[in-house]
Formats: structure tokens, C-alpha cells, sequence
């Protein structure tokens, strides 16, 4: 019985082995289609316009963004910020350490304004840089099987994070077009909102600088299975992306 019990813990162990390094390799294969992870980092710093909708809520955010890839430095300036009921008078920082936000340039003490700003100082930059953070210590990966959609063939890769990674321990599901090696789309959580069911969000890339990167968006809530949910998609888009300018590292600081 004891035997027979080591057994089949082997072939489960090698399975999940062989599940993960055959993860790791399309991972890897999908970097560097998008330019490679060396070639992103070594760009230093990007700065772009973000324009955030969605009809069901409704919400609108729409900022300038600065990141620093260093400490993974974020910065934002918004003309429309419709959480917290404001327009063009917020700005938030996070200096690879702290979070703050400022309201018509004075520091909040508001804890609900802080706690949001610290949401979108690191998701956003997470967004930007996620697909190149997969390989970082920390992110499990695990190969779902395939997937046919739409005449198109997909690897189906997991991604969850150990304890202590992250905030919050999310978990995604990329679907990898095997012909391009990009991700067509993904599933995901929102754990800090307590969104526990998925989103599903599409992407259409634009090459700048070398680098693939997914400039628009759009989202509906969803299932596991990857079936549509909701009715109405909310959208994001990326403009007038520059990679390596001259950053202001002060600005990170309150």
C-alpha cells in the first residue's frame, strides 16, 4: 500500500514537473516574441497616456503615467478621475517604497484616497510591465492544456503567486496563440475589490521602441471556461508611449 501510495505521488509530482517547464517554455518563447525582457528593461523608464472606461460602473480615469522600471517608481497625473469624484486636480506617487496622493498639490491623509492610489500606483504599473514579470521569483506557472478559438490554437497557462508576492495573490490565465506566441487574451481576479470570478480582457498590440505592447484593451466579465458573462466591455487604451526620457526621479516623492 505504502509503495503504491509513492507511486502515484511520483507520477503526480512528474506531471506537475513537466506541466511547469512546459509553461516556463512558452512563457519564455512569448517574451521574447515581445521583444525580450532585457531589451524592456534596459529601455529604463516609460511614460504614456491612459484612458480607463467602463460603462457598468461607470468609471472613468484618464492620466498621464510615469514609470521607472527601478524600484518599479509609478506616477500619475489625472484630468478625469472618477472614483474619487475629482477632475484634473490629483496626483499620485509611489517611490518603490510609499504611496501618496495629492489633492490640488496637497498631501491626502484620507485613508480611502490613500488606499486607492496605493491600488493604482502598483497595478498600473503591473499592467505595463506584467508579461515581463513573469519570470520573476515568486510567479508559478502552469500549463492548462490547449484551447481551440475562433480557428485559432491556444496554450492555456496559470499564473498564481506564492505567499507574500504581490499585495494580493491574484490568479490569470493566458491564453498563448501558438502561431504568434503573443497572449490574444487573459482571465483574471481583482482580489483587492474582492473580485473573485474572472474578467476576461482581449488585446491588439503596436510595436514601439522593439517592443510588442498590448496599447488596447477591452473587458467583460466572464467564467472560467472563458465564456462571455457581461453585456457591455469596458475599454483601455495606451497613447504616446516613450520609452527612456529624462525622468525626474523627485517626482516619485511627496
Amino acid at each position: 500500500m505504502e509503495k503504491s501510495i509513492k507511486f502515484l505521488f511520483l507520477i503526480f509530482f512528474s506531471a506537475f514537473s513537466v506541466s511547469a517547464q512546459d509553461a516556463k517554455k512558452i512563457v519564455a518563447e512569448m517574451i521574447n516574441e515581445l521583444g525580450g525582457k532585457e531589451t524592456f528593461y534596459n529601455l529604463k523608464n516609460v511614460t504614456y497616456n491612459v484612458e480607463y472606461k467602463d460603462p457598468n460602473t461607470p468609471m472613468i480615469l484618464i492620466s498621464k503615467e510615469t514609470y521607472v522600471f527601478d524600484k518599479e517608481r509609478s506616477y500619475s497625473e489625472y484630468s478625469e478621475h472618477s472614483i474619487l469624484g475629482a477632475n484634473g486636480n490629483i496626483s499620485e506617487g509611489y517611490d518603490g517604497e510609499k504611496t501618496w496622493i495629492k489633492f490640488n498639490g496637497k498631501i491626502s491623509t484620507d485613508k480611502q484616497a490613500n488606499a486607492i492610489a496605493d491600488f493604482w500606483r502598483k497595478t498600473n504599473y503591473y499592467w505595463f510591465a506584467m508579461f515581463f514579470k513573469l519570470q520573476d521569483e515568486g510567479v508559478n506557472l502552469k500549463h492548462m492544456g490547449n484551447k481551440k478559438i475562433e480557428g485559432r490554437d491556444y496554450d492555456l497557462i496559470k499564473v498564481t503567486f506564492g505567499q507574500n508576492v504581490g499585495d494580493d495573490q491574484d490568479t490569470y490565465v493566458l491564453y498563448i496563440n501558438q502561431r504568434t506566441k503573443l497572449v490574444d487574451q487573459l482571465l483574471f481576479t481583482v482580489i483587492a475589490f474582492n473580485i473573485t470570478e474572472p474578467e476576461l480582457m482581449k488585446f491588439n498590440y503596436e510595436t514601439i521602441d522593439g517592443i510588442k505592447i498590448p496599447t488596447e484593451r477591452v473587458e467583460i466579465s466572464s467564467n472560467w471556461e472563458g465564456d462571455f458573462l457581461g453585456k457591455k466591455w469596458s475599454t483601455t487604451y495606451w497613447t504616446n508611449i516613450k520609452f527612456n526620457t529624462k525622468v525626474d526621479l523627485e517626482m516619485f516623492s511627496k
